[in-house]
């Protein structure tokens, strides 16, 4: 049985890979498509007809592609800031549990899309301009999730079969065959279980939870907490408690219908394409060797200066980050070409391990930034705006941080060696080369202010340039053009996993009225509203320090948006703000995620107090951006505010 799963497991991984590279391309190819119709329209006053049906249907099969690769990968996002407590034996177990919950969330969304999928055959429902059926398209998307769900299993019986021999000694080993297939059995047992004793159960519980749903809403959040601490995907554990809380509240029919209707009307959103587009556009870049270019031309402009690599790391974060969107790729990928060089230069390690952690979360402020693409799926406010919205904020906090560099070699001379004057025969080539992120970040954002392009067709430039890019830079030959596939298709399941049981558990908490509650209980606490908005600012630079920024936008922004609202703030402004202070949780002392992957990046004899040490003049400066725009609003909202319309 083992050898036989093991098999699977490999098998799946294969074939998985291929449909996800298959899909990325189809993505591509209808980028291209794009951007050929924003050419034919500009030229010849004749665009192509019904582009936006094309790329819905399109993209949501792409989309539905790259699960079963993101699920036969392991790639899902999980809270692990206990899991070194927990034993190796119980952290197995949970692992296996966590998969069983993967399986059952996408199992029941592949069943609901399929009776979508069903519906619309039915009632022969076409597209409104091309008359295309969409039909076909959606009985495609419901197989390629039912198949993410069927390797699931097989991946669950992987940990399965791991756990089993947790503490088993090498030297003679076990035949786990028998236990193995008595807990896949007693699984299928207990789904089964689940599946026909589920309205059963509701109907017990039906009545206590409609007479009080604000406390159904309190004790989920409670439950969701205790899921996320025991490392249990965050994915899985939204979309099933929001199944669960939804089954309780208006039955256990109508919280199926949710479900499947919300993830059918997501994946067919004509703006579904922007955030994969993006998430190619980083990954791409990052192959073309982007980082390199715009890490050297920082260098040759700052590199003479006192602390002058270190200002250069900032400035090739602000750069890469306006091309990748994510603060942990900027900060990996940044620290493996500047952190070595500092090294060798005589730098001290605080410093350079400290400006590269900090540099990091510029990537997911400065635009085109893929934590705002979901803030904006959440609030449905436009995302050209918050992109905009983002360009001062993160210039000050790149100059902020470059400041506080110069601060600290001043304040601790020995952290950097003396300057050595600019170079300035290196400035040119440099400049030719790093002039490439910046016409790339120009087309994109320029785009988008100027109104010649929309959203969905700037990340269909962003990401057609940087393959055009790659491709002439001869980056993607063989193995390369593989892992570029492979990496956005699993980035781009993560996220959309994420967004789906996201939403599903966003339907829960408004029809708990527990952000009226909210708005209630703060209306009656008699503080001025920036008040109350620092409170919850304590409550995200906490979160920050131990979840992805993405994770904490699709949990907390539907209970909050409403609230900001009626405290009189700018969704806009309040979108800069989450992620600005979601950005200091991770590198705030003690458990900053971006400061545990520049400890790793160091190497094992570097002290994780010595990365923290270096780190804490940045997250100062951070503080200080952060109060100036709450404080300052309009330098978030004025950019916006002088747009095209």
């Amino acid at each position: 049985m083992e050898r036989v799963i093991a098999q699977l497991d490999g098998w799946g991984i294969g074939l998985t890979r291929r449909i996800a590279f298959a899909a990325v391309l189809s993505m591509l190819a209808v980028a291209g498509v794009t951007i050929a119709d924003v050419f034919l329209r500009a030229v010849a006053d004749s665009p192509v007809v019904g582009m936006n049906e094309l790329t819905e249907v399109f993209f949501a099969v792409a989309i539905a592609a790259c699960f079963p690769a993101g699920l036969t990968q392991r790639v899902h996002i999980a809270v692990d800031l206990l899991a070194d407590r927990y034993g190796e034996r119980l952290t197995a177990w949970l692992k296996v549990f966590g998969a069983l919950m993967l399986f059952w969330m996408f199992a029941l969304l592949a069943v609901r899309l399929g009776d979508t999928a069903a519906e619309l055959t039915k009632t022969g429902d076409t597209t409104t301009i091309l008359e295309i059926p969409t039909w076909p398209f959606m009985w495609l998307v419901a197989a390629l999730v039912a198949l993410g769900a069927a390797f699931q299993a097989v991946v669950m019986g992987v940990e399965a079969a791991r756990a089993l021999r947790v503490g088993e000694d090498a030297a003679d080993p076990r035949n786990i065959d028998s236990p193995l297939t008595a807990f896949l059995v007693g699984t299928l047992i207990a789904t089964l279980g689940v599946v026909f004793g589920f309205d059963a159960a509701v109907a017990v519980l039906a009545d206590a939870a409609r007479a009080s749903p604000a406390a159904v809403a309190f004790i989920v959040f409670g439950l969701m907490w205790v899921l996320l601490l025991l490392i249990l995907p965050i994915a899985a554990s939204m979309a099933l408690l929001g199944v669960i809380g939804i089954a309780l509240l208006l039955g256990p029919g109508q919280s199926l219908n949710v479900f499947g209707t919300e993830a059918h009307e997501f994946v067919t959103n004509s703006q579904i394409s922007v955030l994969p587009l993006f998430l190619m556009m980083g990954v791409l870049a990052s192959a073309a060797g982007l980082a390199e270019d715009v890490y050297d031309m920082a260098h040759a402009m700052l590199g003479g200066l006192r602390g002058g690599l270190a200002l250069a790391t900032i400035g090739g974060c602000a750069g890469f980050g306006a091309v990748t969107g994510s603060s942990i790729a900027t900060a990996a990928t940044i620290g493996r070409v500047s952190l070595p060089e500092m090294n060798r230069r005589g730098y001290s390690t605080s410093l350079s391990t400290g400006c590269v952690a900090a540099g990091g979360t510029l990537g997911a402020l400065v635009p085109p930034s893929g934590v705002l693409v979901v803030y904006s799926f959440l609030t449905e406010v436009s995302i050209g705006q918050l992109f905009i919205a983002a360009i001062v904020p993160g210039l000050l906090a790149a100059l902020l941080y470059m400041i506080t560099v110069g601060a600290y070699v001043r304040l601790a001379p020995g952290s950097a060696p003396r300057a050595g004057g600019i170079e300035w025969a290196a400035i040119a080539p440099a400049m030719r080369r790093g002039v490439t992120v910046v016409a790339l970040f120009t087309l994109v954002l320029g785009g988008i202010y100027t109104g010649v392009f929309t959203v969905t067709e700037s990340a269909s430039v962003g990401a057609v340039g940087a393959f055009l890019i790659a491709l002439y830079r001869r980056r993607l030959k063989g193995a390369a053009l593989w892992r570029v596939m492979g990496e956005t298709a699993s980035i781009t399941a993560m996220v959309y996993g994420l967004i789906v049981g996201g939403l599903t558990f966003s339907f829960f908490v408004g029809i708990t009225g527990l952000p009226e509650l909210m708005g209630e209980t703060v209306g009656n606490l008699d503080l001025p509203p920036k008040a109350i908005v620092a409170i919850f600012l304590v409550i995200f630079i906490l979160l920050g320090a131990v979840m992805e920024a993405w994770a904490i936008l699709i949990i907390t922004v539907p209970i909050l948006a409403g609230l900001i609202t009626d405290l009189g703030f700018d969704l806009v402004w309040w979108g800069i703000v989450m992620v600005a202070v979601v950005e200091i949780g991770v590198i705030t002392p003690p458990f900053g995620i971006n400061v545990f992957v520049l400890k790793t990046m160091a190497g094992a004899d570097v002290p994780l107090t010595t990365v923290f040490k270096g780190v804490i003049p940045f997250v100062l400066s951070a503080f200080f951006k952060l109060a100036l725009l709450v404080a300052v609003p309009a330098l978030a909202l004025w950019l916006p505010s002088t747009m095209f319309n």
